[in-house]
């Protein structure tokens, strides 16, 4: 035998799915299963446990006092917006019942240590968009109650086969600044963070996850070919920016985000080179409440 000794794997391997929680920390009886792929190494998804140190010189030179305390699950997730999970991963942070985010169970599945996280709740989200590749990515960081072996998974419960194999595509993407369609985007990233503070320690784990107030920061940078950034940060005004991407198969992904507040705005002309405006924006809301909206449509 060639290979390495014990349950190595690669990537390939290594699977997702993740099912609502009716009760925070309880995985239902009746579990609503979704698998997610996964980019590249793009899953970290494990146990985190705090340590308490006397923070005095009890033991001399030495620390002789390590108090393993609470346990927390904690992780991240890399993909693609998939039409049938666009807006199940962008629920996950950005939609709230009463205040709160909706948590998940969550199943990771590779050869040598399958386990299942607990109370997952999304403590940022990002989606970055490259002009140069095309490409769209979807970033989860999680936070949850706790972590657990789960032995009985096997590669047979992840099924991809109702999802297309093609994302949305930032190269089939129309952006707009102030209602107006902006060419020569190379970059663009909306990164939201929910601010969770976690409860104190409950039997070892900790007794709640609650969402604190979300912030939504955005980065553009773009051909520097008009003075509209300059002029909404001189004069503190706010603009409105919208991603509209379509599908091969018909499928249509919308952003909007209508009150975002342009905080710097910088400036490179490297030669031989076009002259780039990259800008720094955070998001307001608007009249109707709303820092960011979006909605998916999907071709029967």
């Amino acid at each position: 035998m060639s290979g390495p000794t014990g349950d190595w794997h690669t990537p390939a391997r290594r699977h997702l799915r993740f099912c609502p929680e009716d009760e925070w920390g309880q995985c239902p009886d009746e579990p609503d299963w979704q698998t997610v792929p996964i980019v590249g190494d793009g899953l970290r998804l494990g146990a985190t446990r705090r340590c308490f140190r006397p923070d005095t010189q009890y033991g001399g030179g030495r620390r002789s006092v390590h108090l393993l305390s609470v346990l927390e699950a904690a992780g991240s997730l890399v993909t693609r917006p998939w039409p049938q999970l666009a807006a199940l991963l962008l629920d996950m942070a950005l939609c709230r019942t009463s205040g709160e985010l909706a948590s998940y169970c969550m199943d990771l599945y590779t050869p040598s240590a399958s386990r299942r996280a607990l109370g997952a709740v999304a403590e940022r989200l990002e989606l970055t968009a490259s002009g140069r590749t095309g490409d769209m990515l979807l970033s989860l960081s999680l936070r949850g109650r706790s972590v657990e072996a789960n032995d009985t998974l096997a590669e047979a419960d992840f099924d991809y086969s109702a999802i297309d194999p093609v994302p949305f595509r930032f190269a089939r993407a129309v952006v707009q600044l102030q209602g107006q369609v902006v060419t020569g985007v190379e970059q663009l990233s909306i990164r939201v963070e929910n601010g969770l503070a976690a409860g104190p320690s409950c039997t070892g784990l900790i007794a709640y996850l609650a969402a604190g107030q979300r912030s939504i920061s955005v980065e553009l940078r773009k051909l520097a070919d008009d003075a509209a950034l300059h002029e909404a940060l001189r004069e503190g005004g706010t603009l409105s920016l919208s991603m509209t991407a379509s599908h091969p198969l018909g499928h249509v992904l919308s952003l909007a985000l209508p009150a975002l507040h342009p905080t710097s705005v910088d400036e490179e002309a490297e030669p031989d080179e076009l002259a780039r405006a990259g800008v720094n924006l955070e998001a307001g809301i608007d009249e109707a409440g709303d820092d960011i909206t979006y909605e998916l449509t999907l071709e029967e």
